[in-house]
């Protein structure tokens, strides 16, 4: 069993953080014998496609290289004919380039997915770890799957070297034309056939390779604990995010004490602020509330701003109790709400008018509303 530097044993598989992570550090599954593999029948298939035409590009190519014009090139011009016949060659040969780069980065993508990284590890500069490298379990496994991989090709070769002793005499019976053709075909044929063998290679090595990959990043209990820890937040970041979160809501609900109608309170412990438009509200609306520091805070914000301050405790406790913020009065406080807005009509008249001064009402209240402080 896999085991960390502290001792523990890594007995959980990798989290999806964990593996998001080492992707981003480039280390992801994969597997050279599916490049290789991948590669080679790719390329293949591309020679037996494309062969005589290259074969005929060749042949076209060195019959002009041996003919009387080539061979009496003169010095000055010989730099030209080179790169001249050296860019018909790569043109003829850009299919097999092309399909080689495509096998490359296909094989790549499909087992681990594209991942780009420039990270360097010193570790891996260490000459002293690098030599214990070539003792290890996973240098021994490497040599055993190349020994595997050289015998299977070795065997193809071998049988097919057998099967086709006959037509390669041959050839030495054949014109130069149709030899350099036959030639050019059992070439194709016979790298195809060597390099399907390596199927089977790939085939045994990407589920090692992905065993081996997932094994690399199995996590301890206490690596995933701490991750959990982590993701979820520690409690000290959690607190101080809840602080800040109440703070800024403390701050939305002063500002709307200025445009409240009415701050009711109790008078010290609780205060209230309510809010009518009756253009665009059905019932009175509560637009802020706070106990002790809180709401003291309202009362002197409401000051501030002379908005009527009415002490009535019981509908205070109970509009505190039982509304939460930006929302409306319930029916079973209606008239005692009603009684208490009207009573600030009635003042804001009286001060500007004179008169009698109107009493602050004191009206009942259902305990139902005040069970949460009872």
């Amino acid at each position: 069993m896999a085991e960390n530097q502290d001792g523990q044993e890594r007995t959980e598989e990798a989290s999806a953080k964990k593996l998001a992570d080492a992707k981003k550090k480039g280390q992801v599954p994969r597997s050279k014998e599916l490049s290789t593999m991948m590669v080679t029948v790719a390329g293949a298939l591309t020679l037996l496609a494309t062969g005589g035409q290259l074969g005929q590009t060749m042949m076209d190519l060195m019959r002009h290289g041996l003919s009387p014009e080539g061979l009496l090139t003169p010095t000055e011009d010989l730099g030209g004919e080179f790169m001249s016949q050296l860019g018909q060659g790569l043109i003829s040969i850009w299919p097999l380039l092309l399909v080689a780069i495509i096998a490359t980065i296909l094989s790549s993508v499909a087992l681990g997915g594209w991942t780009f990284s420039l990270s360097v590890k010193p570790e891996r500069l260490d000459p002293i770890k690098g030599f214990a490298k070539l003792f290890s379990l996973r240098s021994l496994g490497e040599l055993a799957k190349s020994i595997l991989k050289m015998s299977v090709i070795g065997l193809a070769a071998y049988i097919l070297l057998r099967n086709t002793e006959a037509d390669i005499l041959l050839l030495g019976l054949q014109s130069a034309d149709t030899a350099i053709a036959s030639s050019a075909s059992l070439l194709a044929w016979f790298f195809l056939l060597v390099s399907l063998p390596l199927i089977l290679i790939a085939a045994i090595d990407v589920p090692w390779q992905m065993f081996n990959y997932k094994k690399e990043l199995k996590m301890t209990r206490q690596e995933v604990r701490d991750e959990h820890k982590e993701s979820d937040g520690r409690p000290e970041v959690k607190a101080k995010l809840r602080e800040m979160q109440q703070a800024a809501a403390s701050r939305r609900m002063m500002e709307k004490v200025p445009d409240a109608d009415v701050i009711i309170t109790n008078p010290t412990h609780f205060s209230v602020a309510l809010k009518y438009d009756e253009a665009r509200m059905s019932a009175p609306k509560l637009v802020a509330k706070g106990a002790d520091h809180i709401a003291a805070r309202i009362r002197e914000v409401a000051g501030e701003h002379d908005v009527p301050i009415v002490e009535c405790p019981r509908l205070a406790r109970a509009v505190y109790a039982s509304v939460e913020l930006d929302q409306e009065i319930p029916g079973g406080l209606y008239l005692a709400v009603a009684q208490i807005l009207t009573y600030v009509y009635q003042l804001r008249s009286w001060e500007s008018m004179g008169g009698e001064q109107p009493d602050i009402p004191q009206p009942e209240i259902d305990d139902q509303f005040l069970k949460d402080l009872l």
